[in-house]
């Protein structure tokens, strides 16, 4: 638990430093959905829907116009998440991708529905939310794989 919650900072910072640089017609990529649904895939519980509220708000916090959009999507995705799991084997990767590729949609369709109804002028084309739901379907899907293996490596000090 203390990597994974190393894991989220360390993937906080890279959000707000290295993904405006890596974005997709003027549009940033989420990485911390990654995070969200690994931690709710791998975990049992409500520690899922607390590390998505908490990386939601911490997302949230970089855009005070729509503060609360992502704790509200994130948390919603996770509830799921931890529901549909027990329908999955980890062996199922078509199924963990087209989780991923959902829960992608779901996100950035539902925060540009929630600034359209806002009007806060942060709202997406639908053309544009699918490409990079696309876009960020592979970056959540090579950062689940690097979560795994991370989550899973044995590294001990030893002192002779």
């Amino acid at each position: 638990m203390f990597r994974l919650i190393l894991l989220s900072i360390l993937m906080f910072y890279l959000q707000f430093l290295y993904a405006p640089a890596i974005g997709l017609f003027q549009t940033v990529p989420n990485l911390l959905l990654p995070v969200v649904l690994y931690f709710c895939i791998i975990r049992e519980g409500i520690k899922g829907l607390v590390l998505a509220f908490l990386l939601g708000l911490a997302l949230d916090l970089n855009l005070p116009s729509s503060f609360g959009v992502s704790a509200l999507l994130f948390v919603i995705i996770a509830y799921t998440t931890g529901n549909l799991k027990k329908y999955m084997n980890r062996q199922q990767m078509g199924m963990m991708v087209l989780l991923i590729f959902l829960a992608n949609v779901f996100y950035f369709f539902g925060a540009s529905l929630i600034f359209s109804i806002f009007n806060t002028g942060n709202e997406l084309p639908a053309g544009k939310i699918i490409l990079l739901s696309f876009y960020n379907t592979i970056y959540s899907f090579v950062l689940m794989l690097l979560l795994y293996l991370l989550d899973h490596l044995n590294i001990r000090i030893s002192q002779k």
